[in-house]
């Protein structure tokens, strides 16, 4: 506003300086300037187009001041679905997640405890030596000397020293040595370097090491490389691994095959 007031200044000065000040009236002289009608032509261009850009300016800044608006608005609303839709979903799959993990944990305690209760195990300590008979309602593990037969109902393993007979459900010998018979109506299994003399009776049988005796399982024999058998065998099926060495009679009377059909 200060160059055109300016510039309205300098107009008056030259009428006045070119034309006699008698022949105008003062008034008709400012009302003529304050006219925007009797501005000259190239001035009056050069105001519009002064005038356009400003006008084009101000509707740019409008339609830029709106769209930083909307997206600003956009961007609270995205911002406000993301904090109440995402968030809650999140929340609540992190407490059925924390539920889940509980309830895991919670069954895992509960099997242990009731698989501890189930199969309670009684260890005879290294340095101890029992002289007689056992017998054990659970599983039973022998670290030190019995003198006796030994009976369980669950696992029965040995690796001290045992004199006698042994029965229980599954049985494992890691021991260097014992003398007496095994039953079991489970698994049988000699650990590598046990020697065992006596018989061995169960329904699956696997051998590592030196048995000197009868074997009766009414299931599958696997007899490892190292093994060393001396007496007969009778078995659903065997395997011998190569390197195994026995001396006796293999049968295979619990085959489901009748052999003497076949042959007749």
């Amino acid at each position: 506003m200060g160059f055109f007031k300016d510039f309205k200044d300098d107009i008056s000065q030259a009428v006045n300086e070119l034309v006699p000040e008698e022949m105008f009236d003062d008034n008709e002289v400012v009302n003529t300037l304050e006219d925007d009608s009797e501005v000259p032509a190239d001035i009056s261009e050069e105001l519009g187009l002064n005038k356009e850009l400003l006008d084009e300016f101000e509707e740019d800044s409008f339609d830029n001041d709106i769209f930083s608006t909307i997206l600003n608005q956009e961007e609270e609303t995205a911002d406000m679905i993301t904090d109440n839709g995402s968030d809650d979903i999140i929340s609540t799959d992190n407490v059925e997640k924390e539920d889940n993990d509980t309830k895991i944990s919670e069954d895992i305690v509960s099997d242990k405890v009731a698989t501890e209760k189930s199969e309670d195990v009684t260890v005879i300590t290294k340095g101890t030596t029992i002289n007689g008979s056992i017998n054990s309602d659970g599983s039973l593990e022998i670290m030190g000397t019995i003198k006796g037969d030994v009976e369980c109902q669950g696992k029965l393993s040995i690796f001290g020293v045992v004199s006698g007979n042994c029965m229980a459900s599954e049985v494992f010998v890691g021991a260097k040595r014992l003398e007496g018979s095994i039953s079991s109506e489970g698994s049988v299994k000699i650990g590598l370097g046990t020697v065992v003399i006596g018989d061995i009776t169960a329904s699956a049988a696997v051998i590592a090491g030196a048995v000197k005796g009868e074997i009766d399982i009414n299931g599958p024999v696997i007899v490892d490389s190292s093994a060393v058998i001396k007496g007969n065998i009778k078995a659903q099926s065997v395997q011998i691994n190569n390197g195994a060495v026995i001396e006796g009679f293999c049968s295979l009377a619990y085959a489901a095959i009748d052999i003497d059909n076949i042959f007749e």
